[in-house]
């Protein structure tokens, strides 16, 4: 989780660090080229939502609309009639950014629907309506005075810096403050996608009215989006959500790369099917993941993959059964020693002071682990066979009594 926030926060400054760059020579593309930067983004906003809906994001895809709509306000492409529009056409655009960022706000506390439920076409009615808000608010006949976007917050010094109004800026910070508060929680492909969009949409604005640049700002916010879908794509289908380690498909590939010497363990956890019809699923996914962690972290240059159920696959490229064994004892031993509690269903929700006592409301339990290995020392195994011999060892290890590494 922490890796992914990180990535997110690196990837989405270096992507605009570089644009920031290459702006000096926007202007200076071919006649024909002008064309095609213009409307860019455009085919790369209908691959995002196409892709958000067949991973059933659909906040993402209704935030990704929200963005075409401004998109096409903030470059002309769509204009609101002038009758409607006795206002500057710049203050008409804050104001729709400002709507665009309390819609992403909604957006980012709100859960996944179906597209096509009634939920799902009332966020629909309300992203259309976006720019119709500000449109009646900037009326004629509208009771709206723009003057309170001059109100100055920061000091006089500041404020005639910046290129937006102090009231739009504040209601950015905060924004972006509270994404990145989301983000940090749950970096997923949505926040990381909300994080890049306002990061993309900021700039453009703070470029406008230099169109080529606000083009070019926008196609790079909308790249970082096709990033993290496909990045969250690809560790849904290598690893595994409720332990984060790597799944089976990832051991396949890396099995595929092992070069002559290796070893492979295949890990149990013992009598775990009693425990979890004792006392639950959810219990047994705490034991899963409480286990999962100390192989994470086995050491011995093994990389760790969950295998599926209650078992998990560990590989040690470059390592003889003899470098191999001490490490799984370790670990074995580290996870027999360490007591996992299980609460009781009327725990109370506060702490109580410590009395000395075993409270009534955890138990104690030991979980322990099998463990069987194998290495490629026998001429013509493939890793698939290897992992076979692990197994059977592993099915030695349960008959002799469990809590044991067999080879």
């Amino acid at each position: 989780m922490i890796k992914a926030f990180i990535s997110t926060l690196l990837l989405t400054p270096a992507f605009f660090a570089i644009a920031l760059l290459l702006l000096p020579w926007i202007d200076d593309v071919p006649a024909g080229l002008k064309m095609i930067r213009h409307y860019a983004s455009y085919p790369l906003l209908l691959l995002t939502m196409l892709l958000s809906l067949s991973f059933n994001q659909t906040r993402l895809f209704f935030v990704l609309y929200l963005t075409a709509i401004f998109l096409m306000l903030i470059l002309g492409d769509v204009r609101p009639p002038e009758v409607f529009l006795p206002i500057d056409q710049f203050i008409f655009i804050q104001l729709v950014f400002l709507f665009y960022l309390l819609a992403v706000l909604l957006f980012l506390f709100s859960k996944e629907c179906n597209i096509f439920s009634v939920r799902g076409f009332l966020r629909l009615i309300l992203c259309t309506a976006l720019p119709v808000i500000p449109l009646l608010l900037a009326g004629e006949h509208s009771f709206f005075n723009p003057d309170w976007l001059s109100v100055t917050i920061f000091p006089q010094e500041i404020s005639q810096e910046l290129p937006l109004p102090d009231v739009v800026v504040v209601f950015y910070l905060i924004t972006m403050c509270l994404l990145l508060v989301s983000l940090f929680l749950k970096p997923a492909a949505v926040e990381s996608s909300f994080f890049g969009l306002l990061t993309g949409a900021g700039l453009a604005l703070y470029f406008f009215p230099e169109m080529a640049k606000v083009e070019f700002i926008f196609t790079i916010a909308l790249v970082l989006v096709l990033i993290f879908i496909l990045r969250n794509s690809f560790y849904l289908a290598y690893r595994d959500e409720l332990t984060g380690l790597a799944g089976r498909r990832a051991l396949r590939e890396h099995m595929n790369k092992l070069g002559a010497q290796y070893s492979i363990a295949m890990l149990d956890i013992d009598f775990f099917k009693k425990f979890n019809d004792r006392y639950g699923h959810d219990v047994g996914d705490q034991v899963l993941k409480m286990v999962a962690n100390y192989i994470a972290r086995a050491g011995g240059g093994s990389k760790a993959f969950r295998y599926g159920g209650e078992e998990f696959t560990l590989v040690f490229p470059g390592r003889e059964l003899k470098d191999v064994k001490p490490v799984l004892e370790t670990l074995r031993e580290e996870i027999a020693e360490a007591k996992f509690t299980v609460r009781g269903k009327n725990r109370p929700k506060h702490k109580t002071k410590k009395t000395g006592k075993t409270s009534a409301s955890r138990k104690s339990e030991k979980i322990t682990i099998s463990i069987g290995i194998a290495d490629s020392q026998r001429t013509g195994n493939t890793p698939e066979e290897v992992l076979k011999i692990a197994d059977k060892a592993l099915y030695r290890a349960k008959k002799k009594g469990r809590n044991r590494v067999s080879t």
